[in-house]
């Protein structure tokens, strides 16, 4: 059944000109998601609701109560009536940007954070608690793939990735060079190995190759400098 709070998504989604699956990919949800709470098949939690407030501006109370007309909130001036032209003026600012400085703007604060969170986490707390890193760390990696998920990050991920290109050198024997081919065949296929039989196995052979790393959160993502 529907109801205010589910109006009021429905509204929002509208004033802002998405579909319910841009909606989706804004604030990190399925298509099917943003459906059931327009419908009421679903309500809409605490959680998302915040998300749909950073992302647009609007007043994330009324979105959880449906109280009345949409409105957001503007500095000095208090709660106005949200539109098109507010979600654009919000858009602007230091929380509604999405570019490449205000990434790395807040990229900053989050990572200063984040020291805060993992120095605090290796000490013990009033002597009794201790050893709290590696969960937090692990805590840390499930939010990574959660929010790579939800977002559908994947392929932006993989474009920041290749621009971290390393060239990988590696000097073997041919002797060696054969092993690894029966051994490891992707490496070899990487390092673009060929066999040459009229070489003996004590002869030196360097190859070289680009590689590109591997996203995974917690471990060193950028090549040797």
């Amino acid at each position: 059944m529907k109801t205010k709070a589910n109006q009021a998504i429905r509204e929002l989604r509208k004033t802002i000109g998405q579909t319910q699956g841009e909606f989706a990919a804004m604030i990190g949800a399925s298509k099917d998601a943003v459906a059931s709470w327009e419908t009421g098949r679903n309500k809409l939690s605490d959680q998302f609701a915040r998300r749909m407030a950073f992302a647009t501006g609007v007043d994330e109370d009324e979105l959880l109560r449906g109280r009345g007309p949409l409105t957001c909130y503007v500095p000095y001036t208090g709660h106005e009536p949200f539109t098109a032209a507010a979600f654009e003026r919000y858009r602007g600012t230091y929380w509604g940007r999405s570019d490449d400085k205000s990434a790395q703007r807040h990229y900053k604060n989050c990572a200063d954070a984040l020291w805060l969170l993992f120095m605090a986490a290796a000490r013990p707390g009033g002597g009794k608690i201790r050893h709290r890193l590696p969960g937090v760390l692990d805590s840390f990696i499930q939010w990574c793939q959660r929010t790579r998920e939800d977002f559908l990050l994947e392929p932006q991920i993989e474009d920041q990735l290749r621009q971290r290109k390393s060239k990988l050198v590696l000097s073997r024997s041919y002797g060696q060079w054969r092993a690894m081919q029966k051994e490891d065949p992707k490496v070899i296929r990487l390092m673009g190995f060929k066999d040459d039989p009229r070489k003996d196995d004590e002869e030196e052979l360097c190859l070289e190759a680009d590689t590109i790393p591997i996203w995974r959160p917690g471990y060193p993502m950028r090549g040797p400098k």
